[in-house]
């Protein structure tokens, strides 16, 4: 039975502020999965797409990743993965102009199995 799931739980809390010179390579995401029925999903394999989006919670994305395979959760409804290591869908992660910033994350998920 598939659980269809949105993660939109991560208009990560206002802006990423990235200070220094350098930008990251990668960025660590973790979120506990529910589903409708607020149980935990656990051990599921998961589709997932995270989106930078630039300006606003409703800006454009400079970048769109998707993972494959796809990331699953653990015994506990725990999914964790790192956003810049996925399969770029539109941009280049190491190319994100922080300094341009306010940038919101965007992420989206859908139980594809157990």
């Amino acid at each position: 039975m598939y659980y269809r799931i949105f993660l939109f739980l991560a208009m990560v809390l206002g802006s990423l502020l990235v200070s220094g010179q350098s930008s990251p390579n990668l960025m660590s995401y973790q979120s506990i999965l529910r589903n409708a029925s607020n149980q935990l999903v656990v051990n599921a394999t998961v589709g997932v797409r995270v989106s930078i989006l630039q300006g606003s919670p409703n800006g454009t994305a400079v970048y769109s990743e998707v993972y494959l395979p796809n990331p699953r959760t653990n015994a506990n409804g725990l999914l964790s993965f790192n956003i810049g290591s996925g399969v770029p869908t539109v941009g280049l992660f190491s190319q994100i102009n922080w300094s341009q910033g306010p940038y919101f994350v965007q992420v989206e998920g859908i139980v594809t199995g157990k």
